[in-house]
């Protein structure tokens, strides 16, 4: 019984082992919401970044990093960024009249922009994954068509090879 116990806890402790990227990443993204709401941006912009390295280096030691999965983490922690910039520049509460929103083109045009960056990456991995093959439109005539040569025409030399 007691090696059953030690299996399934050696056993839960390795899948936790190597999921602790994806829980530092989870929990960092969830940390840095509340520390938008409650402090400021460069504050919550430091704090993305420094998980963003926690994640790389807890990847890179359990030996789980991918490129991919670096691009999509560094994609998502911009447009969450640029999210932020959105709201905090580009939208501006008035006072008169009661709720009353005005908007800053100079805080939009600068979390677009951000927010392009950040996606266009993620959109150049997906389709460069996605690609089929290319097949051409081009008919082929008979004389282009090859044909596998029979035995035949193999002992009366009645073939050109390749």
């Amino acid at each position: 019984m007691r090696l059953i116990i030690n299996i399934i806890t050696y056993n839960m402790f390795d899948n936790i082992k190597y999921n602790i990227p994806s829980i530092t990443i989870s929990l960092g993204f969830l940390i840095y919401i509340l520390l938008i709401v409650q402090t400021s941006f460069v504050l919550s912009s430091i704090w993305i970044m420094f998980i963003i390295y926690v994640w790389l280096l807890s990847s890179l030691y359990l030996k789980s990093y991918t490129l991919h999965s670096f691009i999509y983490v560094v994609c998502s922690a911009g447009i969450m960024l640029s999210i932020s910039l959105f709201f905090i520049n580009g939208v501006e509460e008035l006072s008169y009249p009661k709720g009353a929103l005005m908007f800053n083109i100079e805080g939009i045009a600068k979390a677009f922009f951000l927010f392009f960056i950040c996606s266009v990456p993620v959109i150049l991995l997906k389709t460069k994954n996605s690609k089929k093959p290319f097949v051409s439109s081009v008919k082929l005539s008979k004389e282009d068509v090859w044909e596998k040569a029979t035995s035949e025409d193999l002992r009366s030399g009645d073939y050109e090879p390749l």
